[in-house]
């Protein structure tokens, strides 16, 4: 099959069909300049449509951005209060550890081998009865 397709005889024929077409380029004057123009408010359209995106970034964005941290900052705020209170709580008052908490099938290899990757002292627990 493929010796068919390889044969001097198609090679050479589809060299000559190649070579022997009429249809040679030739630049049009008419068509470049509508290429142009078109190019040109393609750019134009863009520069106006990102003016509009960064006037909606600046003044849009950033303020709705800034009107919900605010209120979120004042949970926060009173959460670390929280956190803070939690931190004086003596061991003994602290609830008491149920036998499916902090299971711990091997240690791990960092540390003691008792507290996890994310361990936070000021959050975290392992009241030993």
């Amino acid at each position: 099959m493929f010796r068919l397709l390889a044969t001097k005889q198609t090679i050479k024929s589809n060299g000559r069909r190649f070579l022997s077409s009429s249809s040679i380029l030739k630049a049009d004057p008419a068509k470049g300049k509508k290429f142009a123009e078109k190019n040109e408010d393609i750019i134009k359209h863009s520069q106006t449509s990102s003016a509009t995106w960064k006037k909606i970034s600046l003044f849009l964005a950033i303020p709705a951005i800034l009107i919900c941290a605010v209120p979120v900052y004042r949970v926060e705020q009173e959460h670390a209060k929280h956190r803070k209170a939690l931190k004086a709580i003596p061991d003994d008052k602290w609830p008491a550890e149920y036998e499916y908490q902090n299971i711990r099938r091997k240690k791990f290899f960092w540390g003691d081998g008792d507290k996890t990757l994310f361990w936070n002292e000021g959050v975290n627990r392992h009241v030993k009865n």
